[in-house]
């Protein structure tokens, strides 16, 4: 695994972590304010993309309409 994977892979678990730990709805804008306050540099677009991921790899659910989609914890009961 390469420097930029090892870092995302980090990121992710760093991320997911936090959503477990705060639960509710994230959005990019809501994970850009958590890396803000963590001394990370937010971008929108990294943000998005996490999202994404954690939702491809089944840690999260994908709410909402496009333009207003949010992300929430898949829980077990969710997974059956």
């Amino acid at each position: 695994m390469n420097a930029t994977a090892s870092s995302r892979e980090a990121r992710l678990a760093q991320l997911l972590d936090t959503i477990r730990t705060w639960g509710g709805r994230w959005t990019s804008g809501r994970v850009q304010e958590q890396r803000r306050l963590s001394g990370a540099a937010p971008c929108r677009t990294t943000a998005r993309r996490d999202l994404i991921a954690l939702a491809e790899r089944g840690h999260l659910d994908q709410r909402g309409p496009a333009n207003g989609r949010f992300y929430t914890l898949r829980t077990r009961k969710d997974r059956a």
